[in-house]
């Protein structure tokens, strides 16, 4: 049996490549600010989410303005009592953002209950991806807007949730402003400004896309119709863009982007991918939550508006590029190890020997088995002369060398 599902523009979940500390770090259990009926989520670059599904089964999920329905992971039907359950399935298309185009993917066709927080949702067709390939251990699956999109939807950055409300009122709007934005087939376009510097710049409608872990993503179209020449830029090759397969992109400082207000010289990506959500698309680009947990949204789908608001965010990451120059994700679920998914070309990585598909197995002598999601986010603060034990693809144990110093542009 195959089932057509509409192409969702997937989250191009970049994991911040040197696992910086979290933009804003929400604790679940001490918040006072999260109201009844929220839904609490983690910032780890992604939005998570912690829910139970089938009634008692713990799960952690991605939410992502760019999906439209429930996903899972394969390897967590694989490893979970979800996965073992007598669950009915089909096949069905899709698309994504990497270079790959429409894939053929298993799907769920049972009823599948939900709860986050006390919201509960029942989802009936069920993708399953390779979630987990992209962004780590910690990513069991991923909901998307059909849960949550059939009333206005609060997202506090500041204190870490989401709420659906049932009918906004002028209080409610106290301090936002609406932003000129456009709904279709929800997904949500902004009009804003990108200045190049001081002579370019980019304007019109950009993405908001809270599947995103980066800040700017432009897409190859728009990167074609800026200059670059004599801007310090650094290549990036990934092994994943989402389900859509690899591609890469090229990451430069910009002077400045508006959204509500300005935010300064930002480190954005641009793609070089000729398929897929970040080739040609009527936006401009993405934008991903290193920029947008600087302010509270109000998406209200029904009617088709967008309300921002800044927060006292101070963080500064969106400044920052990588220093250890290049990515890996946390699959001790599956091994020993954080598999190296994405390399800069040139950069003090590559140069050391390191590669895509590399298992790290420990740093400065501490298996990273050992270090929990919360000292991830927080970041490892690795600096100077970093000793990483690294299994290759052949089975061989290997000692690498980095002198952690200078990010990469």
């Amino acid at each position: 049996m195959y089932l057509n599902i509409n192409s969702f523009k997937i989250l191009h979940m970049k994991t911040r490549l040197a696992l910086l500390f979290s933009i804003v770090f929400f604790v679940l259990n001490i918040s006072a600010e999260v109201p009844e009926k929220a839904i609490p989520f983690i910032l780890d670059s992604h939005v998570y989410i912690q829910g139970v599904i089938a009634d008692t089964i713990p799960v952690s999920l991605i939410y992502d303005t760019g999906a439209d329905r429930l996903y899972m992971d394969k390897d967590y039907m694989d490893l979970s009592t979800f996965g073992k359950l007598p669950l009915r399935k089909a096949r069905a298309k899709m698309g994504g953002a990497g270079n790959d185009g429409v894939k053929t993917v298993p799907i769920i066709i049972d009823t599948i209950p939900l709860q986050m927080g006390d919201v509960v949702h029942k989802e009936h067709i069920t993708p399953i991806i390779n979630l987990r390939e992209i962004l780590g251990r910690h990513a069991d699956g991923m909901i998307g807007n059909n849960a949550v999109f059939d009333k206005p939807l609060l997202v506090n950055y500041t204190d870490g949730y989401l709420l659906s409300i049932d009918s906004l009122t002028p209080g409610m709007l106290d301090g936002y402003t609406k932003l000129p934005a456009q709904f279709n087939d929800n997904r949500i376009d902004i009009e804003c400004e990108l200045k190049i510097d001081s002579i370019q710049s980019v304007k019109g409608a950009f993405r908001l896309d809270l599947g995103c872990g980066s800040t700017i993503i432009l897409t190859n179209a728009a990167r074609k119709g800026i200059d670059l020449t004599g801007k310090p830029q650094a290549i990036c090759y990934y092994s994943n863009m989402g389900v859509g397969g690899d591609g890469s992109d090229v990451n430069f400082r910009v002077d400045s982007f508006r959204l509500l207000d300005e935010l300064y010289n930002i480190v954005i990506s641009a793609s070089y991918n000729t398929e897929g959500a970040l080739s040609d698309r009527d936006h401009l680009g993405i934008i991903g939550n290193d920029i947008l947990c600087h302010y509270d949204l109000i998406i209200d789908a029904p009617n088709n508006v967008l309300y921002a608001r800044r927060n006292g965010n101070m963080d500064t990451s969106y400044q920052k590029s990588t220093k250890i120059q290049m990515g890996y994700v946390d699959r001790t679920d599956i091994g020993d190890g954080w598999i190296v998914s994405s390399i800069y070309y040139d950069g003090i990585a590559q140069k050391a020997g390191f590669e895509i598909g590399d298992e790290i197995l420990s740093i400065n002598g501490r298996p990273v088995k050992e270090i929990s999601w919360e000292e991830q986010r927080k970041g490892l603060g690795l600096t100077g002369p970093t000793t990483y034990e690294v299994k290759k693809k052949t089975g061989e144990i290997v000692t690498y060398i980095l002198n952690i110093e200078k990010e990469i542009i």
